[in-house]
């Protein structure tokens, strides 16, 4: 099963304005041609441009969560297929504290996008991204292999980053409700590419745990065989998320070993699906390294990793089984359903040179082997098959 083409199920019910972009745009270094082929603008509030700045003219967008959008028409040629382009930074929706719009009464009925200095968790500005955030998405964007992934870990990468203008800069920094941002430099709007804008289950207008059967015919997934290539992608990416900390272990001379992994981001909202069920990790701001100073700081943060993104891998898995069930006329017990998963796994994992199922005592285990030398194998209980709910 392959993709061509991105899909955006949400409609264009907004609208920017477009203006040059004059400032130094940060951009991945392997990102250089690919950027190119996007105009160096930004999209903005119309209110919040000055009579005197030259516009454009006005683009209409697809609202992502509360500071992105689509551009519907805004798409880009990589690795054989074409993506779309991802805004982020454009201005807040709504405010961070109360009702209102920036500047109106906290009672004020919510009225375009505002920009503002209060730090979210203290790394971007509120409706923007900071400097050092977009340096560091740049990284990450540049760890990708000639395969377009992490170590298997599929990523939407960062595309080009640019800076917002001065005018715009100076009224955001006035505004805030109780913590300015104190990271210097300016703030930026930033680019990415997106195979689609379908993400687990917050955050977009359609997701596959809420609209399943919408997001599949969107896909073109209408026969049991698609279906399945479906969620074998889906087993296959989804695991190399959960599996991140094991895949990217390397030597490091501050900690002795040093690993990628996520923190304040999550599969079932940071995450988008392709149309062929692979996911696509969008939101990777929350992907950095941390320290492996010795295997059982190794064990806990692998496990941890998991763990703790497990159960919305599993919800979106549960809802294509039941979707293939639905398909195929059949109610499968819950006995029948782990059966068939654990086969389903092993086969999609079978060339995951990182991963191995084994079914053994009543329970189905993920052998998690780190490429790094001195950081041992573990292992992870993913299913118990002994019983439970029928």
């Amino acid at each position: 099963m392959t993709w061509t083409r991105p899909v955006l199920m949400g409609k264009a019910r907004e609208t920017l304005s477009t203006i040059s972009a004059a400032g130094e745009p940060i951009v991945p270094e392997n990102m250089g041609a690919l950027q190119a082929q996007v105009e160096r603008t930004l999209f903005l509030p119309t209110e919040v441009v000055p009579d005197d700045i030259d516009v454009i003219g006005p683009v209409d967008i697809i609202p992502d969560g509360n500071r992105g959008a689509f551009v519907p028409d805004l798409e880009v040629e990589w690795d054989g297929r074409r993506w779309s382009v991802g805004l982020k930074g454009i201005g807040a929706r709504h405010p961070m504290f109360g009702q209102g719009h920036l500047g109106t009464s906290r009672r004020a009925r919510p009225e375009g996008r505002a920009f503002s200095s209060e730090a979210w968790f203290g790394e971007n500005p509120w409706g923007a991204m900071s400097e050092q955030g977009c340096h560091e998405d740049a990284e990450i964007t540049g760890l990708m292999g000639e395969d377009g992934s992490i170590a298997g870990f599929r990523i939407c990468p960062m595309l080009r980053a640019e800076p917002l203008p001065d005018w715009l800069m100076e009224g955001a920094r006035d505004q805030y409700w109780y913590r300015r941002l104190d990271r210097p430099g300016p703030y930026y709007q930033q680019l990415r590419i997106m195979p689609s804008d379908v993400r687990l289950f917050y955050a977009s207008e359609f997701t596959l745990g809420t609209r399943v059967r919408e997001v599949l015919e969107a896909f073109r997934v209408d026969t049991t065989e698609a279906l399945d290539a479906f969620v074998d992608n889906y087993i296959g990416s989804g695991m190399a998320a959960l599996t991140l900390a094991a895949r990217t272990a390397g030597p490091s001379q501050e900690w002795g070993h040093r690993a990628l992994d996520y923190d304040d981001v999550w599969l079932d909202k940071d995450s988008v699906l392709a149309p062929d069920g692979t996911l696509y990790f969008a939101d990777i701001e929350g992907v950095w390294w941390v320290p492996l100073r010795d295997q059982r700081e190794a064990s806990h943060r692998m496990k941890r990793q998991f763990n703790r993104n497990l159960y919305e891998f599993m919800y979106g898995l549960d809802c294509l089984l039941d979707e293939r069930d639905a398909m195929t006329g059949r109610e499968a017990t819950r006995d029948a359903r782990r059966r068939e998963l654990a086969l389903r796994m092993d086969l999609a994992l079978a060339g995951d040179r990182h991963l191995d199922i084994e079914e053994r005592e009543g329970r189905v285990d993920l052998r998690v082997t780190p490429d790094a030398e001195g950081i041992s194998q573990i292992t992870i209980k993913i299913m118990d098959m002994d019983g439970g709910r029928k």
